[in-house]
């Protein structure tokens, strides 16, 4: 009798184990932007984004969006325009830092005064980013988001979307 309690004992424990494999799932592998890992420079959704500003070493832009598009300066926006702005404000609400640390010294990292800030306004928020100047590698710059005491290090994607919005928009020169 112990032999077949033994016995059944044990192909309880292979059903069991059986069931177990059956419904735990192995981890997903992730890849592209899904395997992107580092701290969030913006929280959010890109289509929650109402309004975006740009400015950089002396050239700036505010555009807002509506239910028919983009529009800047009370105009609507032309495509190659609208394709700039929603580009830029998806790499934005996905941007990661490659690089977060705490620093009382804005100056070392061309925070002081930035050389550049982006707004992106929502129904619920506005977050600033003042942008600064380059690490020594030239492979990322510095950023401070308002309010954070940390920098970032993000990369220098960042400069070419911005710079593509700006190009697409015309020059457009800086308000006193």
């Amino acid at each position: 009798m112990t032999a077949v309690r033994r016995n059944l004992l044990l192909a309880t424990l292979v059903v069991f184990g059986l069931v177990l494999v059956a419904i735990v799932q192995p981890p997903t592998r992730r890849s592209g932007i899904e395997s992107t890992r580092g701290h969030r420079v913006f929280r959010g959704d890109a289509a929650a984004v109402r309004a975006v500003t740009v400015r950089l070493d002396g050239r700036w832009l505010a555009a807002q969006r509506t239910p028919g598009g983009w529009e800047l300066e009370g105009r609507t926006a032309s495509a190659i325009e609208a394709s700039a702005l929603t580009d830029l404000v998806s790499l934005l609400t996905t941007l990661r830092a490659v690089d977060v640390f705490r620093s009382d010294h804005q100056d070392a990292f061309g925070l002081s005064p930035p050389r550049g800030l982006v707004e992106l306004d929502t129904a619920r928020q506005r977050w600033r980013l003042a942008l600064g100047g380059f690490t020594a590698g030239s492979t990322t710059l510095y950023a401070r988001r308002e309010g954070d005491p940390r920098v970032l290090s993000v990369g220098t994607l960042l400069l070419s979307a911005i710079e593509r919005v700006l190009n697409a928009a015309g020059q457009r020169p800086e308000m006193g």
